[in-house]
């Protein structure tokens, strides 16, 4: 039984063979060598340039030193939300955080005093910016929002929120882990002063890889909250005020970055836009057939405003049984439960039960689609 692979919303299974083949030839080359920490060098020491210049050209960002490389979009977020809010900061959010911005800011809320507001979504995730207005305080310091929901798929407004915030003198920092790879992204268009991205789903490069880009200006906003060795500055033990040594302690992943550098290439050359109108098709397949099915579709079931994920609700069975099933009889992995999102499945009425979410990447086929939905007949009817 051939297993058909429907969880890219969660990580991506596969790499083009380009981010294989680099990345073996750098382990087999290259792996005992440190950038900053040595005075051997190769052509290949120069990646930790050339994959800032690749993240800020993929993101449409100004300075590549303005790139911060991370162990992922988790750190990236505890990373600025620690730097950037104090004792008594008001920062808003949205009711669809996945618990990578919810965490931090219970965390901040708890223990530095913090006051929290998160906007309410409607209940298939869309959101109406006219709700962030009335929000807005005279302590409000940070607007941070998800672009997409990892359970409903639906896009957020971040665009025109942003707008508004920075209006106000609120620091925006949008969360592209849901959508960077599958929607094309410009930092300055969507008005972000700081965006969070990860590497191992959309943009193809391996786990734990991740960081933040920064607007100008942005950095003098956020202090240090991890310090440590840079190959820089050695005689202080002051953490480097320079970027991207800034925050950037410890030794980098090298494997990871040359991952993340090699996947953002294919995906330049492949065109995000090509990639996303494949993505959409995969989306409306499966909406059409899975409408007629006894389930509960999630979301605003629109592909022009959607990631390609959708997760359902079945009303026959309970959704673990419907997910295992689908594994163990037809070999198709989703993935189901609350998908580190209790807050937007708090949203859509689904905290008490979870969903299945089926979620499509660059390498998914039409027929692993028509495949899902006729288990799904198979399983519901």
């Amino acid at each position: 039984m051939k297993t058909i692979y429907l969880n890219h919303a969660a990580t991506s299974n596969r790499r083009p063979g380009e981010v294989i083949d680099k990345v073996c030839r750098y382990l087999q080359e290259n792996n005992a060598v440190s950038p900053n920490r040595s005075f051997f060098h190769s052509p290949d020491m120069d990646f930790m340039v050339q994959a800032r210049e690749r993240v800020a050209t993929f993101f449409h960002a100004s300075n590549p030193d303005k790139v911060i490389f991370t162990s992922g979009a988790t750190m990236a977020l505890n990373m600025v939300l620690y730097g950037l809010l104090k004792p008594g900061d008001h920062v808003i959010a949205t009711s669809v955080e996945h618990n990578a911005v919810a965490r931090p800011l219970h965390f901040l809320e708890k223990h530095r005093g913090i006051d929290v507001t998160f906007l309410a979504c409607e209940k298939d995730g869309s959101l109406n910016p006219q709700n962030l207005l009335p929000a807005i305080t005279s302590k409000s310091k940070v607007l941070v929002m998800t672009h997409a929901s990892n359970v409903l798929g639906t896009i957020l407004p971040v665009s025109d929120c942003f707008q508004v915030a920075r209006k106000l003198g609120l620091t925006t920092v949008l969360d592209t882990a849901q959508t960077a790879g599958f929607l094309p992204i410009n930092m300055e268009k969507m008005n972000a002063d700081v965006l969070i991205f990860t590497g191992h789903k959309g943009l193809l490069g391996l786990s734990g890889t991740g960081g933040f880009l920064l607007n100008e200006g942005i950095e003098e906003k956020i202090s240090v909250t991890l310090t440590g060795g840079t190959g820089s500055r050695s005689l202080s033990l002051e953490q480097p005020g320079f970027l991207p040594d800034k925050y950037e302690a410890g030794t980098p992943n090298a494997t990871g970055i040359i991952s993340l550098d090699c996947g953002i290439g294919w995906l330049l050359e492949q065109g995000v836009e090509s990639l996303q109108r494949r993505e959409q098709e995969l989306i409306r397949q499966f909406l059409e057939e899975a409408g007629k099915l006894p389930l509960k579709i999630l979301g605003a079931c629109q592909a022009e405003n959607s990631v390609p994920l959708v997760s359902v609700l079945p009303l026959s069975i309970p959704p673990e049984m419907l997910s295992e099933r689908l594994y163990q009889e037809f070999g198709i992995i989703t993935r189901c439960g609350l998908h580190c999102a209790p807050l937007a499945h708090q949203t859509a009425g689904t905290l008490d039960t979870g969903a299945v979410r089926f979620s499509f990447g660059w390498n998914t086929e039409s027929e692993e689609v028509i495949a899902a939905v006729r288990a799904l007949y198979e399983i519901l009817r």
